[in-house]
Formats: structure tokens, sequence, C-alpha cells
């Protein structure tokens, strides 16, 4: 602030003040209220705080003991969801290898049918085995399975 402001208003608070500082005092509103209650003492003002203090630090511990035992419902819930999605899994492998057990099953009688009746016909090669033949038996019955899954 430059000297001039300053001291227009140091002369306007002197002029407003009065004399003896009274007049400033009189258009200022009064800081306190009309009707004042009569202040608790000491003790019952830090009693009711203390009980305050203490139900609201209760409310909080309700709240997180609600939100943990939330948390805690929701993670039994997708375990068990877990476990039920496992052992659907399992119960679709355990019927799969069913299924494929009983195709191996055909495969290998059709296959050794065709075994026998080609050695009492003749036409097996003498180099010909057993396991051979079924190596070859069963790729040709699997790739006969799966063209008419492919159409």
């Amino acid at each position: 602030m430059n000297k001039v402001v300053w001291a227009a208003t140091i002369a306007a608070a002197l002029t407003l003040s009065g004399p003896d500082g009274s007049a400033l005092a009189q258009t200022a509103p009064d800081a306190t209220p009309a009707k004042q209650a009569a202040p608790a003492s000491p003790a019952a003002v830090a009693t009711d705080t203390d009980d305050a203090k203490a139900r609201r630090a209760e409310e909080r511990k309700a709240k997180r003991a609600e939100k943990k035992a939330k948390r805690e419902e929701a993670r039994k819930e997708r375990a068990a969801k877990r476990e039920e999605a496992k052992k659907e899994r399992a119960a679709k492998r355990e019927e799969a290898k069913k299924e494929r057990s009983e195709l191996r099953t055909a495969r290998r009688k059709q296959c050794g049918t065709e075994w026998r009746e080609a050695r009492a016909a003749g036409t097996v090669e003498k180099t010909m085995t057993w396991p051979k033949f079924w190596s070859a038996c069963n790729t040709r019955l699997k790739a006969q399975a799966e063209k008419p899954k492919a159409n």
C-alpha cells in the first residue's frame, strides 16, 4: 500500500472510533447471542462428549462389522459357485472320458473281428502284427467317425 492510502485508512478509523473509541463499539453488532444458556459444568460437557464419541465409535464399529459380514458372505457365495462349476466340469470330463472309452472299446472289437477275418482269409502280410494292425485300423475308424461330424 502506498503512504497516502495508508494514512487515509488510519484517519477513517480514528474518525469512526471517536476520541474514546466507543463509537465503533456501539455500531458493531453484539458478538454474543441475547439468550445464552447457562454453561454446563466441565465434567458434564466432557461426559456428554465422551458418550457421543463412544456412541459414534460403536456405530463405526457396527458398520465395519456389517461390511465385513457382507464381504464374508459374498466370498462364501463366490466359493460355492466356483465349487459348483468345478463339480460340473469334473462331471463333463468323466462323461467325455466314459464316451471315449466306450468308443475305443467298440473300435477295438471291430478291429479284432477284422484281424481274425484277415488272418483266416490269409490276406494279412507275414510282417503284420496285431499292434500294427490295431494302430492302422483304429486310425481309419477314427477318421471315418470324424467325417460325418465335419459335415
